[in-house]
């Protein structure tokens, strides 16, 4: 073997590598991201959703449903929000969507909340430290929604909270 012939025969060895362990990724990666989606989460819709929440975080729930769901229809979902494990009082807002698609869905929502401009839900109280409250009791399925009946989406709910020593309507822009 010639001495020139050395660094090329060693680049195409770690080239062949880097292809085949990029092809192994590849195919994983596929493989767990529709395992996720065909899998059924913990949470199942139709049963009460308690989200415990921190100060001045975004705290996430998400379930899977199916997409057998009508445009508008009215789903029975009861989403808490759980304070009782902290003495601060805090301000809220919730959104939800549908992971990957954009899709933002309403809520039947308790006399506390309303919705604002830019998708959210605003809780037009103070939520007491040590408390609990109920964000709704149903979910209402986007107008426009083209979900397939076959496929499982991710429903993620989003509730924000600051403390309210901070000045909220300067944080949040459209509350």
């Amino acid at each position: 073997m010639k001495k020139s012939s050395v660094p090329w025969l060693f680049a195409v060895i770690i080239l062949s590598f880097l292809f085949i362990l990029s092809i192994i990724l590849g195919l994983t990666g596929y493989y767990f991201s529709v395992a996720y989606l065909n899998s059924n989460s913990e949470i199942v819709l139709g049963e009460t959703v308690s989200i415990s929440v921190l100060p001045n975080q975004a705290n996430v729930v998400s379930f899977t449903i199916d997409g057998a769901f009508m445009p508008n229809e009215t789903l029975p979902q009861i989403v808490q929000i759980n304070a009782e494990d902290m003495e601060r009082d805090l301000r809220v807002r919730v959104k939800a969507e549908v992971f990957g698609m954009n899709e933002e869905f309403d809520f039947v929502t308790t006399d506390h909340f309303e919705k604002a401009s830019d998708g959210y839900y605003y809780f037009d109280d103070v939520l007491k430290g040590g408390n609990k409250i109920t964000f709704c009791n149903y979910l209402v399925t986007p107008r426009e929604s083209e979900f397939l009946s076959r496929q499982k989406y991710i429903l993620s709910i989003v509730v924000e909270t600051l403390e309210t020593q901070f000045d909220s309507q300067n944080i949040w822009k459209n509350e």
